[in-house]
């Protein structure tokens, strides 16, 4: 993820308040867990496949089906498993995670097991009970689908009427049980003009997080991965939110992306131009917490207990942690298609090859394989032009 509020305002609402604890008795923040050495990766978890929307880009492909999901047994013995390996953080997700009756349940096993939760959802199935129960469950953030300001225009993408009030219902319902709540939008051809007037209603209700998720192409989200932006495109919302960053440093929220490394490059590259004293800093700062982490600083277990290097890359399974320990899954050279996407930066093509921010960026590898079937391939959506001669490549 590029935060664009904690490198253009040295700010942070979401993540200073995440990265803040202490962990596993040490004072270590979560951000330095992440960004350390050791193979401590966030983990994305599926609890479930099943969901009461019909995204169109859905990358796990969600049904009503629940067929093969763990069971609470499974979960109590793979939360001590996973809490051994020092994860700082598990983001609950599905399909949708609250579709599951036995949900606050699984959070209670977790919080037993140490670890820290936040949800990702749709929003809908957040009522204020239920908001009041994720609360003490200790849950810290809430992250609510809401792909457009126009209810008509999210309703068509996710696929159900009336799943915008919901949505919007959801989110209120958690900030009033004393959550930290944010939108998250997926930008497409058909919503990308929507992101000022859905910043504009994320500071009217409060919410403590922006953030844009750009496409990536995994999923029912290939059948529509030529409604992605284009280049123009892509550059007019990250200008938009590199000025609102600055603009809105006193505010109580925070501007982010995820999925899409280079826009870190974007903003170096305007800081060069427009600020340069704040460059060396700004890319320090973007050289510990980002770029493409697949297989190392990010991991997702799915709902049958698979566990995957990226959420994005379903097709590779690497273990399962009902017969399995994550421990030793996700441990040095455990297999070899872990090993290959690891160390896939150092023999990257195209222009990710010859770019001077593989430090920053390196592309986001699903991207690559999608437009190129190379994992090593260039990122097609990077607007940025390396220089040709860089390390004479």
């Amino acid at each position: 993820m590029i935060i664009f509020s904690k490198v253009l305002g040295n700010k942070g609402t979401v993540y200073d308040a995440l990265r803040a604890k202490e962990m596993h008795g040490k004072n270590m923040s979560d951000d330095m867990i992440r960004f350390s050495g050791e193979l401590r990766p966030v983990v994305v978890w599926n609890v479930t496949r099943r969901c009461n929307l019909k995204c169109e880009h859905c990358y796990i492909d969600a049904s009503s089906e629940g067929k093969d999901e763990m069971s609470l047994d499974d979960f109590r013995k793979a939360f001590k498993d996973v809490a051994a390996a020092h994860v700082p953080l598990i983001i609950f997700s599905g399909g949708e995670p609250l579709i599951r009756k036995d949900f606050f349940e699984i959070l209670g096993l977790a919080k037993d097991s140490g670890l820290k939760a936040v949800i990702s959802t749709n929003g809908t199935l957040i009522t204020p009970k239920v908001a009041q129960s994720l609360a003490e469950q200790g849950v810290r953030y809430v992250g609510v689908s809401l792909d457009a300001a126009s209810p008509e225009l999210h309703d068509k993408f996710r696929g159900v009427k009336g799943s915008w009030k919901k949505a919007l219902a959801g989110v209120r319902n958690a900030r009033d049980a004393g959550i930290r709540t944010g939108f998250r939008i997926t930008l497409t051809k058909d919503n990308y003009r929507e992101v000022p007037a859905l910043l504009e209603l994320a500071l009217k209700e409060n919410v403590s997080r922006f953030c844009i998720y750009h496409l990536v192409p995994t999923g029912r989200g290939t059948s529509i991965a030529a409604r992605d932006l284009t280049k123009k495109q892509r550059e007019w919302v990250l200008s938009f939110l590199y000025e609102k960053a600055i603009e809105l440093r006193d505010k109580e929220i925070e501007i982010l992306t995820t999925d899409s490394p280079m826009d870190g490059v974007y903003i170096l590259e305007r800081l060069k131009r427009e600020n340069p004293g704040a460059y060396e800093n700004a890319r320090k700062l973007l050289s510990i917490g980002s770029g493409c982490t697949i297989g190392s600083k990010i991991a997702n277990i799915d709902y049958r207990g698979d566990v995957i290097p990226c959420h994005f890359v379903p097709e590779i399974v690497v273990g399962n942690i009902r017969k399995d320990s994550f421990v030793d899954i996700w441990s040095k050279n455990s297999c070899q298609a872990l090993t290959e996407l690891r160390e896939v930066h150092t023999r990257l093509k195209g222009k990710c090859g010859r770019c001077d921010y593989l430090d920053v960026c390196r592309g986001c590898r699903k991207k690559a394989e999608f437009s190129s079937g190379d994992w090593a391939g260039e990122d097609p959506a990077c607007i940025y032009e390396p220089p040709i001669s860089v390390s004479g490549r």
